[in-house]
């Protein structure tokens, strides 16, 4: 403990300069921060004010307090809502790790939790989830409560600490994420067996070229719904799209059923099973994949269990 407070002590030394900067910021308040930040994601006072449940004049009375403390405007307010200064850039880029540090922090001293929440958007096949809870838990179900949760919301619910861990379809245009993948299947052309196509066992550009393709609707899979398309207009297939909620088979079932011009993507593996579907490999040596990933917050607690049983299981884990 002595060397703590020698001044040739590095440990020391940053310990000292902390205590400073932390005697410089004592009326600093987190939850300022935290307003600051949801009228910049907002974009407007009112939506911001909507959104923490508290009302626009009180909102807008703590932003000015934050902008009093800091000794600068931080917005540029007009009829179409807000937009940063100079300054309040600035002090975005300075702030924003700050909530994700300290939450990093207090985990880093807090028991492991009994049961990791894991959010699981739409289609995931039923061994990605087996291969998950055995990765994640050993197996034991009890350890993992698994709900379904578009990959569009697995951000903000990371953040807050509503789950631990998302399951999605990569690429995911989300920052300060660690992904560890568990799936990496080439997709091809799904439909059912009264198909036109169905009799065709490796269907042409051409014959796709008259086909719609059943895929997600906007915001369900947000990057990989923008990517596979983009893949297949460059192969050859501008497809028209005919967009539903694909978290429910039933009802990506009843679409193939019942529009005849109407086929889907999908690994073989996801499809084999199912009496109803035929699976065709789409004509190219390079089709577009579909790779599942477990997902984790960056500096978090579940974001290092994650990287452990990745390289346990083999996993391939990027941390961007």
């Amino acid at each position: 403990m002595g060397m703590l407070n020698g001044g040739t002590d590095p440990v020391g030394s940053v310990i000292q300069r902390a205590v400073s900067d932390a005697r410089d910021v004592d009326d600093f308040d987190m939850r300022h921060l935290r307003y600051f930040l949801t009228v910049v994601r907002a974009g407007t006072v009112s939506a911001a004010a909507q959104e923490l449940r508290i009302s626009q004049p009180s909102l807008s009375q703590q932003i000015r307090r934050l902008e009093q403390r800091v000794g600068a405007a931080l917005f540029i307010r007009s009829s179409r809502g807000v937009e940063l200064t100079a300054g309040g850039r600035s002090f975005l880029r300075e702030i924003q790790g700050i909530p994700s540090q300290l939450r990093s922090a207090i985990a880093s001293v807090t028991p492991a939790p009994l049961v990791w929440p894991v959010g699981v958007c739409g289609g995931v096949p039923a061994d990605v989830l087996l291969e998950v809870q055995n990765g994640l838990s050993g197996g034991d179900s009890t350890k993992l409560r698994m709900r379904s949760v578009s990959a569009a919301d697995q951000d903000e619910l990371l953040r807050h600490g509503e789950i631990a861990f998302g399951i999605v379809r990569l690429p995911i245009p989300i920052p300060h994420l660690v992904r560890a993948v568990i799936w990496d299947e080439p997709l091809g052309v799904v439909m059912t067996r009264e198909h036109p196509l169905a009799a065709h066992a490796e269907p042409t550009w051409r014959d796709l070229a008259r086909q719609r393709l059943l895929w997600y609707e906007e915001g369900c899979a947000p990057g990989f719904a923008d990517s596979i398309p983009a893949h297949l207009a460059r192969l050859g297939w501008a497809s028209e799209l005919h967009p539903i909620d694909q978290d429910q088979h039933a009802l990506f079932l009843h679409a193939l059923q019942t529009v005849m011009d109407l086929v889907a993507l999908r690994p073989y593996r996801a499809v084999a099973q199912d009496p109803n579907l035929v699976w065709r490999p789409l004509p190219t040596s390079r089709p577009p994949r579909e790779r599942l990933a477990v997902i984790a917050l960056s500096g978090s607690r579940s974001a290092r269990a994650l990287q452990q049983v990745a390289g346990e299981r083999g996993w391939a884990f990027f941390t961007e």
